[in-house]
């Protein structure tokens, strides 16, 4: 699969700069409300790859990972009603790269996002 608090971190890109010794390099946790949505974003050059692995605490979010920027978009992977989701994802283009959570349950919910690997900056985007 390819593939993205409030609280963004910039470094440099390469292999795992920064890196904690679960190989991460950054993590981002965020609440979302009933109906509210959030963006994340990854800067990243045409082919790099980044890992990530997100979860839900007390529910489950819909999502979508996609990427945009230059005049192009790409949608990688969408789902609804899920708990977690790891993977890699892959820059298809230069540009941003990540994933948008939207809680269509009736109570807050957490995310926690890590990520690791070769963007230089992540951003919310929204």
């Amino acid at each position: 699969m390819q593939a993205a608090t409030p609280s963004p971190a910039a470094a440099a890109p390469a292999a795992n700069p920064g890196a904690d010794a679960s190989g991460w390099r950054d993590e981002l946790s965020f609440s979302l409300s009933p109906g509210q949505g959030l963006e994340i974003k990854l800067v990243m050059k045409e082919g790099e790859k980044a890992r990530y692995a997100w979860k839900v605490q007390g529910g489950v979010v819909n999502y979508d990972t996609h990427g945009d920027g230059f005049g192009r978009s790409i949608s990688y992977v969408n789902g609804r009603g899920v708990p977690a989701d790891e993977g890699e994802l892959v820059a298809a283009f230069t540009g941003n790269h990540g994933w948008f959570w939207r809680n269509r349950g009736d109570a807050p919910v957490t995310v926690v996002l890590r990520t690791g690997g070769q963007y230089s900056a992540i951003k919310r985007a929204n």
